[in-house]
């Protein structure tokens, strides 16, 4: 192969187009990291994409984070852990307006957290939460998952090329070689946030 590795954006497509030997894709392989880029974030949730995020809100609704894909917890400044309940729940408390204080619970509307019950004044919040993968791009050369695991990076995108190929023979290798690296990467994460000493979270962010 003409390309020896994949850092970079630009490497990633250079590497499709040469794995593929179809110069007449050059210009839907950019799509087919990006349908990769929406498979990444549907089924991995890793170590790597926990981060966590600020608020201070009076409201009941705290809009989330923009890259938001799934929580993983929530709690107040006071270090107390907010239980995740389901809507009927949370419909429940409010149909009754009898609690009041600081908030015990939460659950999800659209896109947004709901506090039950409603707080009566600034609350100070901390969410570790799975992030979006951020989309690799001519702006963005590279992320920490192309840092990590190039080669799953390139079989996912050689994977999205199905449609184009059909009966490519090689796109069974590519399948196969890209479950293994998907599972071995979500047991590498389970192993790490096993606890020891504490849990570790990624970067900070704010609401």
């Amino acid at each position: 192969m003409a390309i020896n590795q994949v850092t970079t954006y630009d490497e990633l497509l250079a590497a499709t187009a040469d794995w593929l030997n179809r110069a007449d894709l050059a210009d839907q392989i950019p799509a087919f990291v990006r349908f990769a880029e929406s498979q990444f974030n549907r089924e991995l949730r890793v170590r790597e994409m926990m981060t966590r995020a600020y608020a201070t809100s009076a409201n009941e609704l705290v809009e989330l984070p923009a890259d938001w894909l799934e929580h993983y917890s929530l709690t107040t400044s006071s270090g107390g852990a907010l239980k995740y309940i389901s809507e009927s729940e949370s419909n429940r408390v409010n149909a009754t307006g009898t609690e009041s204080g600081e908030p015990w619970g939460y659950t999800l509307i659209g896109n947004a957290i709901e506090l039950v019950p409603a707080p009566g004044a600034d609350i100070d919040l901390r969410m570790v939460y799975y992030a979006r993968i951020p989309n690799l791009g001519p702006t963005m050369a590279n992320n920490w998952l192309l840092a990590k695991v190039p080669d799953i990076y390139l079989y996912s995108t050689l994977v999205q090329a199905m449609p184009y190929l059909k009966d490519d023979q090689r796109l069974a290798t590519w399948v196969q070689l890209r479950a293994a690296m998907i599972e071995s990467l979500r047991m590498e994460s389970e192993a790490a946030l096993r606890p020891r000493s504490g849990m570790l979270v990624a970067r900070a962010a704010s609401f």
